[in-house]
Protein backbone atom coordinates (compact mmCIF):
# COMPACT_ATOMS: atom_id res chain seq x y z
CA UNK A 1 0.00 0.00 0.00
CA UNK A 2 3.22 2.43 1.04
CA UNK A 3 4.55 1.59 -2.78
CA UNK A 4 0.99 2.41 -4.73
CA UNK A 5 0.63 5.68 -2.68
CA UNK A 6 4.09 6.27 -3.29
CA UNK A 7 3.76 6.14 -7.09
CA UNK A 8 0.61 8.14 -7.36
CA UNK A 9 2.27 10.85 -5.25
CA UNK A 10 4.79 11.25 -7.20
CA UNK A 11 2.72 11.54 -10.63
CA UNK A 12 0.22 13.93 -9.15
CA UNK A 13 3.76 16.05 -9.08
CA UNK A 14 4.61 15.62 -12.61
CA UNK A 15 1.26 17.39 -13.20
CA UNK A 16 1.40 20.33 -10.52
CA UNK A 17 5.21 20.96 -10.92
CA UNK A 18 7.01 22.34 -13.39
CA UNK A 19 9.18 19.84 -15.57
CA UNK A 20 12.83 20.18 -15.71
CA UNK A 21 14.87 19.62 -18.87
CA UNK A 22 17.90 20.44 -20.42
CA UNK A 23 17.04 23.47 -21.33
CA UNK A 24 17.05 24.60 -17.24
CA UNK A 25 20.71 23.23 -17.03
CA UNK A 26 23.75 25.70 -16.54
CA UNK A 27 26.45 23.99 -16.35
CA UNK A 28 27.58 21.46 -18.74
CA UNK A 29 31.31 19.70 -19.06
CA UNK A 30 32.61 17.74 -22.38
CA UNK A 31 31.91 18.29 -25.97
CA UNK A 32 30.37 16.41 -28.69
CA UNK A 33 26.57 16.57 -30.14
CA UNK A 34 25.12 14.03 -28.06
CA UNK A 35 23.98 14.78 -24.35
CA UNK A 36 23.30 13.38 -20.99
CA UNK A 37 22.58 14.27 -17.80
CA UNK A 38 23.43 14.30 -14.26
CA UNK A 39 21.40 14.71 -10.66
CA UNK A 40 22.19 14.32 -7.14
CA UNK A 41 19.82 14.31 -4.70
CA UNK A 42 21.28 13.98 -1.35
CA UNK A 43 18.10 14.12 0.47
CA UNK A 44 19.16 16.36 3.73
CA UNK A 45 17.34 19.06 4.82
CA UNK A 46 19.64 21.55 3.17
CA UNK A 47 17.76 23.75 0.15
CA UNK A 48 18.32 23.03 -2.67
CA UNK A 49 18.97 19.47 -1.83
CA UNK A 50 19.20 18.31 -5.70
CA UNK A 51 21.36 19.76 -8.42
CA UNK A 52 21.80 18.73 -12.14
CA UNK A 53 24.35 18.62 -14.75
CA UNK A 54 24.78 18.07 -18.48
CA UNK A 55 26.97 16.19 -20.40
CA UNK A 56 27.89 16.47 -23.67
CA UNK A 57 29.74 13.23 -25.47
CA UNK A 58 30.30 11.63 -28.70
CA UNK A 59 31.76 8.48 -27.91
CA UNK A 60 29.77 5.02 -28.05
CA UNK A 61 31.30 3.11 -25.40
CA UNK A 62 30.94 5.72 -22.11
CA UNK A 63 29.36 4.68 -18.63
CA UNK A 64 27.39 6.95 -16.22
CA UNK A 65 30.79 6.69 -14.83
CA UNK A 66 32.61 8.31 -17.02
CA UNK A 67 30.14 11.58 -17.28
CA UNK A 68 30.45 11.55 -13.34
CA UNK A 69 34.35 11.98 -13.68
CA UNK A 70 34.20 14.60 -16.17
CA UNK A 71 32.10 16.76 -13.96
CA UNK A 72 34.29 16.04 -11.09
CA UNK A 73 37.37 17.35 -13.01
CA UNK A 74 35.63 20.70 -13.57
CA UNK A 75 34.11 20.97 -10.08
CA UNK A 76 36.74 21.09 -7.45
CA UNK A 77 33.45 21.04 -4.93
CA UNK A 78 32.93 17.64 -5.97
CA UNK A 79 34.02 14.63 -4.65
CA UNK A 80 33.40 10.79 -5.18
CA UNK A 81 34.64 7.39 -4.90
CA UNK A 82 33.07 4.39 -7.04
CA UNK A 83 34.39 1.33 -6.71
CA UNK A 84 33.93 -1.43 -8.88
CA UNK A 85 31.62 0.45 -10.62
CA UNK A 86 29.11 1.49 -7.69
CA UNK A 87 29.37 4.67 -5.93
CA UNK A 88 30.49 5.04 -2.40
CA UNK A 89 30.63 8.32 -1.45
CA UNK A 90 29.89 11.56 -2.84
CA UNK A 91 29.93 15.22 -1.73
CA UNK A 92 29.30 18.38 -2.79
CA UNK A 93 30.06 21.65 -1.03
CA UNK A 94 28.75 21.39 2.24
CA UNK A 95 26.42 18.19 1.16
CA UNK A 96 28.68 15.46 2.60
CA UNK A 97 26.45 12.28 3.31
CA UNK A 98 27.96 9.86 6.13
CA UNK A 99 28.28 6.54 5.06
CA UNK A 100 25.43 4.97 7.21
CA UNK A 101 23.13 4.46 3.84
CA UNK A 102 23.68 4.04 0.23
CA UNK A 103 23.32 5.99 -2.90
CA UNK A 104 20.57 4.39 -5.01
CA UNK A 105 21.31 5.10 -8.71
CA UNK A 106 18.45 6.07 -11.23
CA UNK A 107 18.34 6.45 -15.05
CA UNK A 108 15.59 7.03 -17.81
CA UNK A 109 14.19 9.47 -20.65
CA UNK A 110 13.49 12.82 -18.13
CA UNK A 111 14.18 13.96 -14.89
CA UNK A 112 10.50 12.79 -14.02
CA UNK A 113 10.81 9.26 -15.46
CA UNK A 114 13.65 7.40 -14.01
CA UNK A 115 13.41 3.82 -12.65
CA UNK A 116 15.72 1.97 -10.60
CA UNK A 117 17.72 -1.21 -11.91
CA UNK A 118 19.92 -1.51 -9.48
CA UNK A 119 23.19 -1.03 -11.42
CA UNK A 120 25.90 0.86 -10.76
CA UNK A 121 27.20 4.39 -12.54
CA UNK A 122 30.07 1.78 -13.96
CA UNK A 123 27.18 -0.76 -15.45
CA UNK A 124 25.04 1.84 -16.87
CA UNK A 125 25.51 2.89 -20.90
CA UNK A 126 25.12 6.39 -21.87
CA UNK A 127 22.90 7.20 -24.58
CA UNK A 128 21.90 10.14 -26.40
CA UNK A 129 19.42 11.64 -23.89
CA UNK A 130 19.55 9.55 -20.63
CA UNK A 131 18.85 11.25 -17.73
CA UNK A 132 21.14 9.69 -14.61
CA UNK A 133 20.39 9.91 -11.12
CA UNK A 134 21.01 9.32 -7.57
CA UNK A 135 19.44 9.75 -4.14
CA UNK A 136 21.32 9.08 -0.93
CA UNK A 137 19.11 7.16 1.45
CA UNK A 138 15.53 5.76 1.28
CA UNK A 139 12.29 6.80 2.72
CA UNK A 140 12.43 5.42 6.51
CA UNK A 141 14.76 2.62 4.95
CA UNK A 142 11.94 1.13 3.57
CA UNK A 143 10.88 2.91 -0.14
CA UNK A 144 13.84 4.15 -2.78
CA UNK A 145 12.81 7.88 -3.69
CA UNK A 146 13.81 8.69 -6.97
CA UNK A 147 15.48 12.23 -7.71
CA UNK A 148 13.53 14.86 -6.85
CA UNK A 149 13.10 18.31 -9.52
CA UNK A 150 16.38 19.52 -9.03
CA UNK A 151 17.84 23.09 -9.64
CA UNK A 152 20.62 24.06 -12.05
CA UNK A 153 24.01 23.49 -10.64
CA UNK A 154 27.05 26.78 -10.86
CA UNK A 155 30.22 26.56 -11.19
CA UNK A 156 32.46 27.32 -8.11
CA UNK A 157 34.92 28.89 -10.84
CA UNK A 158 32.27 31.13 -12.74
CA UNK A 159 33.07 34.09 -10.58
CA UNK A 160 35.68 34.56 -7.46
CA UNK A 161 36.54 37.52 -5.09
CA UNK A 162 39.81 38.26 -6.94
CA UNK A 163 37.28 39.63 -10.11
CA UNK A 164 36.46 42.18 -7.79
CA UNK A 165 38.04 45.77 -9.37
CA UNK A 166 36.36 48.24 -6.46
CA UNK A 167 35.99 47.62 -3.07
CA UNK A 168 33.76 48.89 -0.42
CA UNK A 169 34.65 49.47 3.02
CA UNK A 170 38.03 48.64 4.94
CA UNK A 171 39.16 45.81 7.20
CA UNK A 172 41.11 42.42 6.73
CA UNK A 173 37.87 40.66 5.84
CA UNK A 174 36.05 40.33 2.86
CA UNK A 175 32.76 38.94 1.54
CA UNK A 176 30.78 39.36 -1.54
CA UNK A 177 26.85 40.08 -2.08
CA UNK A 178 25.23 38.92 -5.29
CA UNK A 179 21.93 40.73 -5.96
CA UNK A 180 20.29 39.04 -8.99
CA UNK A 181 16.92 40.64 -10.66
CA UNK A 182 16.15 37.33 -11.74
CA UNK A 183 15.17 38.46 -15.27
CA UNK A 184 18.59 38.64 -18.67
CA UNK A 185 19.33 41.27 -20.68
CA UNK A 186 19.03 41.59 -24.46
CA UNK A 187 22.10 39.21 -24.96
CA UNK A 188 21.28 36.36 -22.85
CA UNK A 189 23.31 37.79 -19.16
CA UNK A 190 21.57 37.78 -16.11
CA UNK A 191 20.73 40.97 -14.91
CA UNK A 192 23.09 39.68 -11.65
CA UNK A 193 25.91 42.31 -9.83
CA UNK A 194 28.13 41.99 -6.98
CA UNK A 195 29.62 43.56 -4.68
CA UNK A 196 32.88 43.76 -3.17
CA UNK A 197 32.88 44.33 0.69
CA UNK A 198 35.67 44.82 3.60
CA UNK A 199 35.22 44.46 7.04
CA UNK A 200 36.65 43.34 10.61
CA UNK A 201 35.25 40.77 12.85
CA UNK A 202 32.07 39.41 11.33
CA UNK A 203 28.61 41.68 9.88
CA UNK A 204 25.20 40.72 9.81
CA UNK A 205 23.38 40.63 6.72
CA UNK A 206 21.70 43.64 7.37
CA UNK A 207 24.57 45.44 8.33
CA UNK A 208 25.93 44.56 4.71
CA UNK A 209 23.56 46.09 3.02
CA UNK A 210 23.58 49.17 5.00
CA UNK A 211 27.62 49.41 4.03
CA UNK A 212 27.11 49.25 0.41
CA UNK A 213 24.50 51.81 0.81
CA UNK A 214 26.24 54.22 2.62
CA UNK A 215 28.69 54.01 0.26
CA UNK A 216 27.19 53.61 -3.46
CA UNK A 217 24.41 56.18 -4.10
CA UNK A 218 23.05 54.07 -6.93
CA UNK A 219 22.07 51.64 -4.49
CA UNK A 220 19.19 51.45 -2.01
CA UNK A 221 16.54 48.82 0.02
CA UNK A 222 14.29 48.91 2.61
CA UNK A 223 13.82 45.68 5.01
CA UNK A 224 10.89 44.88 7.58
CA UNK A 225 10.51 41.73 9.25
CA UNK A 226 13.69 40.59 8.90
CA UNK A 227 12.98 40.13 4.97
CA UNK A 228 13.76 42.75 2.21
CA UNK A 229 10.98 44.84 1.01
CA UNK A 230 12.75 46.83 -1.98
CA UNK A 231 15.75 46.98 -3.57
CA UNK A 232 17.02 48.84 -6.34
CA UNK A 233 20.17 49.32 -8.09
CA UNK A 234 20.35 52.43 -10.73
CA UNK A 235 17.27 51.45 -13.31
CA UNK A 236 16.83 47.70 -11.92
CA UNK A 237 14.61 47.16 -8.89
CA UNK A 238 12.85 44.43 -6.81
CA UNK A 239 9.72 45.58 -4.92
CA UNK A 240 8.08 42.22 -2.95
CA UNK A 241 4.72 41.90 -3.95
CA UNK A 242 2.55 38.79 -3.30
CA UNK A 243 4.48 35.94 -4.69
CA UNK A 244 7.29 37.86 -6.42
CA UNK A 245 9.53 38.85 -3.26
CA UNK A 246 13.35 38.32 -2.51
CA UNK A 247 15.29 35.24 -1.73
CA UNK A 248 17.96 35.18 0.85
CA UNK A 249 20.93 33.02 0.33
CA UNK A 250 24.31 32.16 1.84
CA UNK A 251 27.69 30.16 0.51
CA UNK A 252 31.59 30.23 -0.36
CA UNK A 253 30.92 30.25 -3.88
CA UNK A 254 27.87 30.58 -6.87
CA UNK A 255 27.96 26.73 -6.30
CA UNK A 256 27.07 26.98 -2.83
CA UNK A 257 24.13 28.66 -2.12
CA UNK A 258 22.16 27.58 0.77
CA UNK A 259 18.61 29.24 0.91
CA UNK A 260 17.85 31.37 4.55
CA UNK A 261 14.37 32.03 5.90
CA UNK A 262 15.28 35.73 7.03
CA UNK A 263 17.81 38.21 7.40
CA UNK A 264 18.14 37.06 10.93
CA UNK A 265 20.06 33.88 9.85
CA UNK A 266 22.81 35.43 8.12
CA UNK A 267 25.46 36.21 9.91
CA UNK A 268 29.24 37.08 7.43
CA UNK A 269 32.42 36.07 8.14
CA UNK A 270 35.93 36.63 5.86
CA UNK A 271 34.95 34.92 2.38
CA UNK A 272 31.34 34.20 2.79
CA UNK A 273 28.67 35.57 0.43
CA UNK A 274 25.53 36.80 0.80
CA UNK A 275 23.09 36.14 -2.32
CA UNK A 276 19.83 38.40 -3.19
CA UNK A 277 17.82 36.68 -5.69
CA UNK A 278 14.27 37.99 -6.63
CA UNK A 279 12.55 35.36 -8.22
CA UNK A 280 13.08 31.64 -7.88
CA UNK A 281 16.50 31.82 -9.72
CA UNK A 282 19.41 31.19 -7.49
CA UNK A 283 22.15 34.66 -7.78
CA UNK A 284 23.73 33.97 -11.20
CA UNK A 285 26.90 34.88 -12.69
CA UNK A 286 26.98 38.79 -12.06
CA UNK A 287 28.68 41.65 -13.08
CA UNK A 288 30.40 43.99 -11.09
CA UNK A 289 28.32 46.94 -9.74
CA UNK A 290 29.28 50.69 -10.13
CA UNK A 291 28.08 54.05 -10.62
CA UNK A 292 28.12 53.18 -14.38
CA UNK A 293 25.52 49.97 -13.84
CA UNK A 294 22.92 50.63 -15.85
CA UNK A 295 22.54 46.91 -16.57
CA UNK A 296 24.80 44.80 -18.79
CA UNK A 297 22.65 45.27 -21.64
CA UNK A 298 23.32 48.95 -21.35
CA UNK A 299 26.89 48.77 -20.75
CA UNK A 300 27.88 46.22 -23.42
CA UNK A 301 26.08 47.97 -26.19
CA UNK A 302 26.93 51.58 -25.47
CA UNK A 303 30.44 50.76 -24.14
CA UNK A 304 31.83 47.49 -25.11
CA UNK A 305 31.65 45.51 -28.30
CA UNK A 306 32.94 41.94 -28.59
CA UNK A 307 32.41 40.90 -32.32
CA UNK A 308 32.42 38.60 -34.39
CA UNK A 309 30.33 36.66 -32.05
CA UNK A 310 30.04 33.91 -33.47
CA UNK A 311 33.47 33.61 -34.35
CA UNK A 312 35.93 30.98 -35.61
CA UNK A 313 39.36 32.97 -35.29
CA UNK A 314 39.75 36.52 -33.62
CA UNK A 315 37.77 38.35 -31.71
CA UNK A 316 38.13 42.18 -31.53
CA UNK A 317 37.43 44.09 -28.35
CA UNK A 318 35.62 47.31 -29.02
CA UNK A 319 35.51 50.24 -26.26
CA UNK A 320 36.64 53.41 -25.74
CA UNK A 321 38.11 52.87 -22.28
CA UNK A 322 41.72 51.48 -21.30
CA UNK A 323 41.63 47.65 -21.52
CA UNK A 324 43.20 46.14 -18.86
CA UNK A 325 42.67 42.66 -18.96
CA UNK A 326 40.71 40.35 -21.06
CA UNK A 327 40.25 36.58 -19.53
CA UNK A 328 38.28 34.09 -21.74
CA UNK A 329 36.68 30.95 -19.43
CA UNK A 330 35.10 27.96 -20.62
CA UNK A 331 31.16 27.55 -20.26
CA UNK A 332 32.26 25.24 -16.44
CA UNK A 333 34.27 28.48 -15.25
CA UNK A 334 37.85 27.28 -16.10
CA UNK A 335 40.54 30.16 -17.29
CA UNK A 336 41.41 28.96 -21.12
CA UNK A 337 43.04 32.52 -22.19
CA UNK A 338 44.29 35.85 -20.95
CA UNK A 339 44.80 39.05 -22.70
CA UNK A 340 45.58 42.77 -22.56
CA UNK A 341 44.99 43.24 -26.47
CA UNK A 342 42.02 44.54 -28.01
CA UNK A 343 42.26 41.90 -30.53
CA UNK A 344 42.65 38.21 -29.10
CA UNK A 345 43.48 34.86 -31.60
CA UNK A 346 41.27 32.14 -30.30
CA UNK A 347 41.82 29.76 -33.23
CA UNK A 348 43.06 27.42 -30.53
CA UNK A 349 39.58 27.12 -28.80
CA UNK A 350 37.30 24.02 -29.08
CA UNK A 351 33.33 24.97 -30.68
CA UNK A 352 31.51 25.89 -27.47
CA UNK A 353 30.27 28.67 -25.50
CA UNK A 354 32.85 30.86 -23.45
CA UNK A 355 32.59 33.70 -21.12
CA UNK A 356 34.71 36.82 -22.06
CA UNK A 357 35.37 39.21 -19.17
CA UNK A 358 36.93 42.62 -20.04
CA UNK A 359 38.19 44.45 -17.17
CA UNK A 360 39.26 48.12 -17.43
CA UNK A 361 40.23 50.98 -15.09
CA UNK A 362 36.53 51.62 -14.53
CA UNK A 363 34.78 48.66 -14.57
CA UNK A 364 34.46 44.85 -14.92
CA UNK A 365 31.80 43.37 -17.52
CA UNK A 366 31.06 39.54 -18.64
CA UNK A 367 29.99 38.44 -22.11
CA UNK A 368 28.83 35.32 -23.75
CA UNK A 369 30.96 34.15 -26.90
CA UNK A 370 30.48 31.26 -29.13
CA UNK A 371 33.35 29.68 -30.87
CA UNK A 372 32.52 28.04 -34.45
Amino acid sequence: MRKIYLFFLLLCMQFFFAQFTENDIKFWVGTGSKKAYFIADFNDNNTPKSYAWGYRFDADNLMAEDMINAIISAEPKMQADIFSGYLFSFSYNHHAPGTDDSWIPWFGPSAENMSNENNGAGYVHLTDGLWFGITYGTDNGQVDIPPSTPVPAYSSQWFTSSQIINWIGTGNNKSLVVIDFGTDNANGSANSFVFGIKYNGSITAEQALQLIKSQASYFNFTSGNNQISNLSLNTFAGNTSGTQNWKLYTGKDLSSWQKKADLSQIQLSNNSWLGLGFGERRPFTPTEANNATLGVASVQKNKFGVYPNPTSDFIHIETSENIKEVNIYSAPGQKVMTSQAATINVKSLNAGVYWVEIKTSNSSTIHRMVKK
